[in-house]
This record gives structure tokens, sequence and C-alpha cells, in this order.
């Protein structure tokens, strides 16, 4: 292959990986299962914890799992039908599937925060970061019930576990990328958090059908 050739290749991947990202799961299940639209009540996000809210937790678990597998399974085809798929590539589809979801083209541009996506693609890419991010999540929501905190400490542990667990450098700038926009897209939940105002996760909303 040639350079226009690599170069071609690597803007397929990534406008893949930007509209597999787009596919709104949240919006969809939510809309399918219970007839609600998400983005028209609660919090207005496309993620898992307002589909909970507003939908209850079957179309949540929906939810959630598509926008994990949406990055797994991305990942996992890159790296097992073209195995010799530069890593940088892999690194830079792993931001991109993560903007889709954030940003979906499908959604006007509008999506969810990126927790499930994000979470998926450090699965593939390093899974004992995964397995310490995941426990950063439960430790925060198990002293503070409150999803937005436990995600926003979970993003912000990101990089340093990588750094941690001696991850490669390349590896380690992806994950500071990936807390960056995690972050900045919590931000109005971290204002809400500064005035005391954010809610905490209430346990009825698992017992709705």
């Amino acid at each position: 292959m040639n350079t226009v050739s690599y170069v071609l290749r690597d803007v397929a991947v990534l406008a893949v990986a930007y509209v597999v990202g787009s596919v709104p799961f949240s919006y969809i299940f939510a809309k399918v299962l219970t007839g609600v639209d998400i983005t028209k009540v609660g919090s207005k996000n496309m993620g898992a914890t307002n589909v909970l809210r507003a939908a209850g937790p079957v179309p949540a678990m929906f939810a959630f799992a598509g926008d994990f597998l949406k990055s797994v399974l991305l990942l996992v085809a890159l790296e097992m039908l073209s195995p010799n798929m530069p890593r940088h590539t892999v690194l830079i589809a792993a931001v991109v599937v993560v903007l889709g979801h954030d940003f979906s083209v499908l959604a006007g541009f509008k999506g969810g925060k990126g927790v499930a996506t994000t979470f998926g693609a450090v699965v593939v890419l390093s899974w004992p970061v995964a397995l310490l991010e995941l426990g950063v999540w439960l430790g925060a929501m198990a002293l503070r019930n409150t999803v937005s905190l436990a995600s926003v400490a979970a993003f912000a542990a990101l990089p340093v576990m990588a750094l941690l667990l001696r991850q490669p450098l390349q590896l380690v700038l992806i994950y500071s990328l990936l807390a960056v926009l995690g972050i900045v897209r919590h931000g109005a939940n971290i204002s809400r958090l500064r005035a005391g105002r954010e809610p905490k996760l209430d346990r009825s909303y698992f017992r709705r059908r």
C-alpha cells in the first residue's frame, strides 16, 4: 500500500468508528420498549442513567449494553480483522467512537457522556486498567451513591491507573484525552455537585417494570 492508500484506510476506519459510536442505543431502547423519549425527560441526556430514571431498569440495561458493546465490538473487529492495523489507528478509533456517542450525527450531534462507551474501549485496550476503573466507580458509588460523581472519579483516575500499571505512553495519552472528554461532558453535573444539588441514585428505580 502506498501513502494515499494508508491515509484512505485510516479515514475509512475513523468514519466507521464515528458512525458506530453515533448509534443512540439509549434513545432507541427507551423509545422501543417503553415509548419514552429520553431527550425530553429527566436530564434529557442519552445515557443509561437517564434511561433508568425515565424508563426503568430493563431499557437501561439494554442501553448500557449497547453503548458498552459498540466500542468493544468495533475495537475487537479492528484488531482481529486487520491484524496489520497500526496501533495508533486503533487508539484513535477508540477516541472517535466515544466522540460519536457524545456527539451523535444520528441525533443532531447530541449524545451521552461516554461512560459505558469509554469503559468498553478500556476493557479491550487494557483490561487490568478497566478492572481498577470499575473498582473506583463502585467505591465512589458505595460512598456517595451518586452516579455522576462516581463517573467523574473514574474518568479522573483513568490515566493515573494506566501510569500505575505502566501502560505504554501512547495509551496513557489516549486515556488522558478520554478522561478530559468525559469530565467536560459532566460539566453541568460537577456544577450541581458543588452546589449540593446533584440527585443521588434512587434505589426504587430498579423496582420499576
